[in-house]
């Protein structure tokens, strides 16, 4: 399944599994190949991973998931269920998964993993309902996840139970391309020799300032060219991430920017990772400021790229100006097209920015998240 919390699952999942633990992984049907559904009773039966027994088993995320999820987890007797939320990664128009926690009181201990803090959308005027599904989702889970020091210090000042601040790592597994594999990645576009490729990864919506960085590129020179790395929408709220999509397709006609913008669609990890190396300079102008939550962040720092951002909204010492990443302001284009201008002619600054963004990387290998992750279980435990 496309999108950031999946991919974070498996690269969890795979550490864990790695380090000698026994991973089950409950999701939704359409994670299943449709090659897997071939008889009735196969769909009930898990799909062996390798590193982790996957159970594609929910057909919505509505009020019968809960006895589903409650049925997996003693049947195969799991000593903690860690839910990975993110709200749109679920049914947006119910409640249920926040609930979870509640209906596993006294059957299993549970964490919740906060990719972010946003609410669901639940129904029209819901209003403080949305809010209160999250505390309530919060207060009933044995422990809680955040993945940043915004969300750690909002779920610590409110929750008496046990909260812990545990990075994300990159999305991808870091891949070194041949020179040749790179060379052949840009010919794909019709770049010719001298031209400047600008890259973007990560799914589109309305918080991550594409359109920001389309109207830089408008600014810059003709041979300045841009390639969207990796799926469009994900499987994460698709309606109004096609919604943007569209809004941007529109604007790349309007701007003139048809031959120079280019698109990878969903690929593999072995593709993505030569994307990225392809990529003079990546530019990802988050309009709600760089957030170590983000895993397409995480990918570009974990492949070393010479990396422009926008300014972090909260202090964010892992990331420094101009040593490991450049910011700029969040939605102003001129600022934007004035510092990639700048990197793209500067090859010192670029290298410095790529060493510097491998270096920090270092701090969120899966293997240390994955150990940080089982001792905050066993203390639960």
């Amino acid at each position: 399944m496309e999108g950031g919390v999946g991919a974070f699952t498996q690269e969890l999942a795979k550490a864990l599994a790695a380090a000698g633990h026994e991973i089950h992984i409950i999701t939704g049907r359409e994670a299943r190949r449709p090659s897997e559904q071939r008889r009735v009773r196969d769909l009930r039966e898990p799909v062996d991973l390798g590193f982790a027994q996957l159970h594609p088993q929910i057909k919505k995320w509505r009020w019968p998931s809960l006895a589903a999820v409650t049925d997996l987890v003693i049947r195969h007797e799991l000593d903690v269920v860690n839910i990975q939320y993110q709200a749109a990664a679920y049914n947006m128009n119910s409640p249920a998964i926040n609930f979870l926690p509640w209906r596993l009181k006294g059957v299993v201990k549970t964490a919740v993993t906060f990719h972010d803090l946003r609410v669901p959308y639940l129904f029209p005027k819901a209003g403080r309902l949305r809010e209160t599904a999250v505390r309530f989702m919060a207060r009933h889970a044995h422990g809680l996840i955040a993945t940043n020091p915004s969300d750690y210090q909002r779920l610590a000042a409110s929750h008496q139970q046990p909260v812990r601040q545990i990075p994300i790592g990159s999305n991808i597994t870091a891949y070194r391309p041949a020179r040749a594999e790179i060379t052949a990645a840009r010919a794909q576009f019709g770049l010719a020799e001298h031209d400047k490729l600008l890259g973007y990864f990560g799914f589109l919506n309305e918080s991550k300032g594409a359109d920001t960085l389309l109207r830089a590129l408008a600014g810059l020179d003709e041979r300045t060219h841009l390639v969207f790395i990796g799926g469009q929408t994900g499987s994460s709220d698709p309606d109004n991430n096609q919604s943007f999509l569209g809004q941007l397709k529109q604007l790349i006609v309007d701007l003139g920017l048809s031959k120079r913008v280019h698109w990878t669609g969903f690929v593999a990890d072995k593709a993505v990772s030569t994307f990225l190396h392809a990529a003079d300079v990546m530019a990802m102008p988050y309009r709600d400021g760089v957030s170590l939550r983000r895993g397409t962040l995480m990918a570009a720092l974990a492949h070393g790229r010479p990396l422009i951002t926008t300014y972090p909204t909260i202090p964010t010492p892992e990331l420094v100006h101009g040593q490991n990443a450049w910011f700029v302001p969040p939605d102003e284009p001129e600022a934007l097209a004035e510092a990639i201008g700048m990197a793209l002619a500067d090859a010192g600054l670029r290298q410095k920015l790529g060493e510097g963004a491998a270096q920090v990387a270092e701090l969120f290998t899966w293997e240390k998240i994955a150990a940080e992750t089982a001792v905050f279980f066993n203390e639960l435990l």
